[in-house]
């Protein structure tokens, strides 16, 4: 979800914190991550730390470094390194959201690049070992969206959250993944209408399918639920329950949710397959679009 747009408005929102910082080497730390050179990016902000100043400055430079520390875990991964390596930088990464935290509280990206680097310690460990972590997780991104209820990356990762995670024993609820899904793409599609950003964020889309698949429910189910949802949108106590309900305030195709993921994950796979020189991330996303479609 690097989305260059994205981080430009991330810097105007908070320009004021950032005056007596290096911005040119802030905005070289930006470019350098968007480019994928994460090793230039970490070396970038690890010299900028010790110019802030203030605690909102301090913020800006380690939820960036919380945001590196995750790529740089994510490379591990592709790169088939030892769990224990790609356990360490998650853990890394976690650590700088709480400190930016600690130094800014009001700035939303601390928590949520927080959240991410936990939601990838889970993965790494296990959803049945990590199970302790869900509901802090959970809270940090209901602090992102309390903040900006318009942050899409927070309920893609809410929604792979709810989904991953088992009911019964948690909160688990794969109902809420979808709604939670929905409004990531919602927003996302917003912004690319209003001009925002031109990236597609093909993963909101890919793991929407996979909530749909996981919740398989039929047309007619689809559209009995529609007016209970709406009901209880309109009832909702924060951002966090409107998400879950969401999908009772949007117009969705009259077809089973198997059909619809069929659709997306095949548009899905046909824009990565056009991309001429793909990403190890972009890469990720085509396989596992390929697989959930194959499951189909």
């Amino acid at each position: 979800m690097r989305s260059r747009m994205l981080l430009f408005l991330s810097l105007l929102a908070i320009a004021a914190t950032v005056f007596s910082l290096d911005e040119q080497a802030v905005a070289r730390a930006d470019d350098a991550y968007e480019d994928d050179l994460i090793d230039e990016a970490y070396a970038t902000l690890q010299g900028l730390l010790p110019t802030a100043r203030t605690g909102a400055e301090r913020a800006e430079v380690l939820w960036r470094l919380s945001r590196v520390a995750l790529a740089l875990g994510e490379r591990l991964e592709d790169q088939s390194a030892a769990r224990d390596q790609i356990l360490a930088r998650f853990e890394e990464g976690e650590r700088y959201g709480i400190r930016a935290v600690e130094e800014d509280p009001s700035n939303h990206l601390g928590y949520y690049w927080q959240s991410a680097n936990i939601g990838k310690w889970g993965q790494t460990r296990g959803i049945l070992s990590s199970l302790f972590k869900a509901a802090p997780m959970r809270d940090l991104l209901r602090a992102t969206i309390a903040a900006d209820p318009t942050h899409a990356p927070s309920y893609y990762v809410l929604g792979r959250l709810y989904s991953d995670v088992p009911g019964g024993i948690s909160f688990g609820n794969v109902d809420y993944a979808v709604g939670l899904g929905r409004r990531s793409v919602a927003l996302h599609e917003a912004e690319r209408a209003a001009g925002i950003t031109e990236d597609i964020e093909h993963d909101f889309y890919i793991r929407l399918a996979g909530h749909l698949i996981k919740r398989n429910w039929n047309a007619a189910r689809r559209t009995r639920e529609q007016e209970r949802k709406a009901s209880r949108y309109q009832s909702a106590r924060d951002e966090l329950e409107r998400g879950w309900h969401f999908e009772g305030t949007v117009s969705i195709p009259a077809v089973d949710d198997r059909q619809e993921a069929r659709t997306l994950l095949s548009d899905m796979i046909a824009i990565l397959e056009r991309i001429p020189a793909r990403s190890a991330a972009e890469n990720r996303r085509l396989a596992t679009a390929r697989e959930l479609l194959a499951g189909l």
